[in-house]
């Protein structure tokens, strides 16, 4: 047996390893798990013909395993095609036809590949034997490439058409592995018609591996860099102490004829004392060589951008920055740090470290860092022969930092971001230090817009707790009791004109850019022929209609509580307003792999005494945290009268909220404790609006659940009179 005949059982080995490494990162994943099964039919493949060649000999065995060869074959096509839709985001009903036809075909030939009418007797060549192809042979090529076309053409499709530079980078990589493995692998089939060629059809194996590896790295293909950086450095590790403990077994038992047990203890104590050093050094390696060398800034600027202007809420965006730093660059240990009031660094985030009163003396070079917006590097204070610069290096290594980026706005130093030292002990080179300088930039603002909101927050509860204790310090008379409720129905007053007013004033503008942006994207202006300024207008357009949103949430609240609010109550049918946001809203949940469906009511429902505009907002904002907060299955909108009332449900599959949660959604700034992990855009206005609009109406509002990841149910209902 030559060498190349080894290739198939190294490309079935690697192939599988990265399938299963896929699948265990995100194994509820539509686009792992088809990769996997991919995997799988590749390796049955791969497998199967080394066997075959091992056993070229034995012209039984060898037509056995070549038979074998085809149990997975069978399946590449409608595995392919499967995996082009998950990847491409495709759920048309078209799609999912094919898709299901596919399988029904492998399925079909899967139960014919041991019949003579498949393949039989051999053909021996040159370079090995394969079976030769029969009639149910000829027909499964024409659908193998029949699918593998559709394969390419949902690809190619979905490439032209998306404008995210980071998936045009992945199915750039994907095209490439694939095209590589359809056009050089099904060279292969070759022989069964009686062509003998070399057999290097079975490389193709090692390079469509290789290829979606350097995409994984590149290009996040399939959210599994880290973990395939953790399960090398692993796999190497292992490898190296086995090899060392074997090395030591021949030292210790043949060379200084130890006995067995003796020389096996000694080895296991090595070994243990060895691994974790092993360890730590194929980390560097892979941290210097594979991974840390591979980001580009440009695209993780992009990416932070957009999602640092999805959220005002500070852990969100700690863990955004946390996550964004790691990524590029895995330095040991990360914090960040306010400048408090009390003129101290304060920590208000931190990762693999307990800076504790530690970061006190960074406190005192504020100074420096107030002057001074690019990232300061330790190591090179160090060398400064400036008295103050060395006490600064002296000052940051006892907060364990590295480099240090400070936070600044054009007149106000708000804080640091410091980081460790890299986890492959390589320095911070000039495009890691310019990448930094422009995070801080982009953080600066979002750290700032979440510590003010924070203290709006903090405002309103304080302002609760003061009129409670002013509340209950008064004294019960008449006089005081009036004056006391004047002052505060003046406050309140105060503030709800003050949210009034600049809210109008937000509007004008916003509603301004809504408009210039929906005709930049209409190409009213002229066509937007770049894919990245089409991709820059979409984010403006869509943070914009946020905005929009909020403000208008904040002008519904100021005028319920003023009373201001207008309502136009006419009979209406709520069952009809529920169905057209049911038809609206669908897309949007097939977009995102969930179904919504409208329960129609059993019997025709009478009308309802309401403002339908103000009602259908409602049910607008239950459809859409429900498709928010939904990862699985669906949401179901049903209509229906109990008693002499109207009632109408939202009921999802999604995360689901518990006893303790249920009690606060109403409020005013209320979100589930773990809503930020799902979703980051909202700040708990849409219930606390809902609520108030349906107590106008004389309804009540409420939510149901069984708790945490058991779905949930939001319902209101209206009085009939």
């Amino acid at each position: 047996m030559s060498i190349i005949n080894v290739f198939p059982l190294l490309s079935a080995i690697f192939v599988f390893v990265l399938g299963v490494i896929v699948l265990r990162r995100r194994i509820r994943s539509r686009v792992n798990l088809t990769f996997f099964l991919f995997c799988l039919a590749i390796t049955i493949w791969m497998f199967g013909t080394f066997m075959m060649f091992l056993n070229s000999d034995n012209k039984e065995v060898a037509i056995f395993w070549d038979r074998f060869v085809y149990l997975g074959v069978v399946f590449i096509p409608a595995v392919m095609y499967h995996f082009s839709l998950a990847i491409t985001h495709n759920r048309k009903v078209l799609g999912k036809i094919l898709v299901s036809l596919g399988y029904l075909i492998s399925f079909s030939f899967f139960f014919t590949v041991f019949s003579d009418n498949f393949v039989k007797d051999v053909f021996v060549y040159k370079w090995g034997i394969h079976t030769r192809a029969q009639i149910l042979h000829h027909i499964f090529l024409f659908y193998f490439f029949l699918y593998i076309t559709l394969f390419f053409i949902w690809v190619v499709k979905y490439y032209r058409i998306t404008k995210i530079a980071m998936e045009r980078g992945q199915l750039r990589y994907v095209f490439l592995a694939f095209f590589i493995l359809a056009t050089v692998g099904p060279l292969a089939y070759l022989p069964g018609y009686g062509i003998g060629i070399y057999p290097f059809a079975y490389i193709s194996g090692l390079f469509f591996v290789i290829i979606l590896a350097y995409a994984i790295l590149r290009y996040r293909l399939m959210d599994i860099k880290l973990v395939l950086r953790r399960g090398s450095v692993f796999i190497l590790s292992i490898v190296s102490i086995i090899g060392i403990a074997a090395f030591l077994q021949y030292l210790f038992f043949d060379i200084f004829l130890l006995p067995t047990g003796a020389s096996g203890i000694i080895t296991l104590l090595l070994c243990l004392a060895l691994y974790k050093y092993i360890e730590k050094y194929f980390y560097q390696v892979a941290n210097k060589y594979f991974f840390t060398s591979l980001y580009d800034s440009k695209e993780i600027i992009k990416d932070l951008t957009g999602e640092l202007g999805a959220t005002i809420e500070s852990k969100v965006i700690y863990e955004i920055l946390s996550s964004t730093i790691n990524d590029a660059l895995h330095p040991k240990h990360l914090a960040v740090l306010i400048y408090s009031n009390s003129h101290k660094l304060k920590v208000a985030y931190e990762e693999n470290i307990q800076l504790g009163k530690s970061m006190d003396p960074c406190s005192s070079s504020i100074k420096i860092f107030e002057k001074n917006s690019y990232p300061v590097v330790t190591e090179e204070l160090e060398r400064q022969s400036v008295g103050q610069y060395r006490k600064l290096a002296k000052n940051l290594k006892r907060c364990q930092a590295a480099v240090a980026i400070p936070l600044k706005t054009k007149n106000k130093f708000i804080g640091l971001i410091i980081l460790g030292d890299k986890e492959s002990n390589d320095t911070y080179s000039k495009e890691d230090l310019e990448m930094l300088r422009i995070i801080g930039q982009q953080a600066v603002m979002a750290i700032e817009n979440g510590i003010l909101y924070n203290e709006v927050m903090n405002f309103n509860l304080s302002l609760k707790n003061k009129v409670k204790q002013a509340t209950e310090k008064l004294q019960v008379t008449n006089k005081d009791l009036q004056k006391a409720n004047v002052e505060l129905k003046k406050l309140d007053q105060t503030k709800s004109e003050f949210i009034s007013i600049a809210s109008h004033q937000l509007r004008t503008p916003l509603t301004a850019i809504k408009g210039y942006g929906s005709m930049l994207l209409d190409g009213d202006f002229g066509e937007l022929k770049d894919g990245k300024q089409i991709e820059a207008v979409r984010k403006m357009f869509i943070s914009n209609n946020r905005l929009i949103n909020l403000v208008e949430n904040l002008l519904n609240i100021s005028r319920i509580e003023s009373g201001r609010l207008k309502f136009d109550f006419k009979p209406d049918s709520l069952t009809q307003l529920a169905r057209e946001v049911y038809e609206n809203l669908k897309q949007n949940a097939e977009d995102r792999g969930l179904y919504l469906k409208f329960e129609e009511p059993k019997e025709e429902l009478p009308q309802v005494n309401m403002d339908a505009e103000k009602i259908r907002q409602i049910v607008i904002n239950f459809i859409d945290n429900a498709i928010k907060y939904t990862k699985e299955g669906g949401i179901t909108v049903s209509v229906f009268k109990k008693d002499n009332n109207l009632e109408c449900c939202v009921a999802d599959t999604g995360m689901g909220v518990n006893k303790e949660e249920q009690a606060k959604l109403f409020k005013k700034f209320a979100r589930g404790k773990d809503a930020f992990l799902v979703n980051t855009e909202g700040i708990g206005l849409g219930l606390y609006v809902a609520q108030m609009m349906i107590q106008s109406h004389k309804g009540n509002i409420w939510v149901e659940s069984d708790g945490d990841n058991k779905g949930s149910k939001f319902c209101f209902s209206l009085p009939l009179t």
